[in-house]
């Protein structure tokens, strides 16, 4: 195991630190953001976590879709748009709220390989390619999206640890017990020294933001799943769910973020106020299922109790029509 450890640590460039861990032991990681070479060409962990998590939800949407009406042929036909959509989506959502770093020579923006994605980005072109294949193969998309989220927000959870290892995606100071910092995240905090930002020294400590989005993300998935299997009654609740919790979660966190997305040069940060109006639309809309299927029980309920008067009635009207034919015959 030393020897196996020791291999690891010659291999790595660089290093993650939660200095406060266990007491006073911390703990210390070598990482590297490559995983091998193939000549001049990179293989990257954030890329191959990406594919991994992607790889895995795709399986497990698979083995679920017979059980949501969804054949595996419709699964792969959705994410066969989907997942290159998300890709565009996400680096077309990045370069719009970063344009000033791209408007002398566009051609840039295509360079993928030099960092800048967004998520919500990656998602909504996701569920515009799934509406648009929606349309063409004449199903419900909102019955599609609600099956695809908690695999999304899965991937997400996953996806994650690909910031991890590129020392990114991470929060302003702290002085929490699970606070990090790191090789790259050392430079970060002496630029922030250089500059005179209040609250920054030499050995200044941040929030490993990308492990809370991770975490709650894993959480929200569990939750989305036994959601669906226990509870669920309304195809849209799924989508609804997303909404709210990734939306809160992200609310919170991306106050805390040091490399967020602003809206022109304003102190307002794009994805905070995104995730804060789907909390509102995503708490509406599942309010709004809710009294609908409250409303519908209640009549169907109703309709039930309705008809079965109706029959009673009738087969009591039916038999004092019939006593009465009986006595006129009777007369006659």
């Amino acid at each position: 195991m030393c020897n196996i450890l020791n291999s690891i640590c010659l291999m790595a460039k660089g290093w993650v630190e939660f200095p406060k861990l266990f007491g006073d032991k911390g703990l210390r990681i070598p990482i590297n953001d490559t995983v091998f070479n193939l000549g001049s060409f990179e293989v990257k962990w954030y890329g191959l976590i990406i594919c991994l998590a992607v790889v895995l939800c795709i399986v497990l949407g698979l083995k679920a879709c017979k059980n949501h009406g969804m054949t595996q042929d419709d699964i792969l036909d959705y994410i066969l748009f989907a997942i290159p959509s998300a890709m565009v989506g996400a680096r077309l959502y990045y370069v719009i709220f970063q344009w000033e770093n791209y408007a002398e020579e566009p051609i840039t923006a295509l360079y993928v390989w030099e960092g800048g994605l967004a998520v919500y980005g990656g998602v909504i072109a996701a569920l515009i390619a799934l509406l648009c294949v929606a349309k063409y193969k004449k199903q419900s998309f909102i019955r599609v999206a609600g099956f695809a989220m908690p695999y999304i927000i899965l991937g997400q959870a996953i996806g994650r640890w690909g910031n991890f290892f590129n020392q990114e995606a991470f929060g302003r100071y702290t002085t929490l017990p699970w606070g990090m910092t790191g090789n790259e995240i050392e430079n970060w905090v002496y630029t922030q020294v250089a500059k005179g930002v209040e609250g920054y020294s030499v050995g200044t400590l941040v929030h490993p933001t990308f492990l809370y989005e991770s975490l709650w993300c894993f959480a929200a998935f569990a939750f989305m799943m036994i959601y669906r299997k226990k509870w669920e009654k309304h195809e849209g609740e799924s989508l609804c769910l997303y909404m709210i919790l990734y939306g809160i979660e992200r609310t919170l966190v991306e106050g805390l973020r040091t490399d967020s997305l602003y809206i022109g040069n304003t102190s307002v940060r794009v994805s905070q106020l995104l995730s804060a109006v789907l909390v509102i639309v995503g708490v509406a809309l599942f309010a709004d299922i809710k009294r609908r299927q409250k409303k519908a029980s209640y009549e169907l309920g109703e309709e039930s109790a309705g008809g079965l008067e109706g029959v009673v009635e009738k087969m009591q009207l039916d038999e004092a029509a019939e006593g009465d034919n009986s006595a006129e015959n009777e007369n006659q």
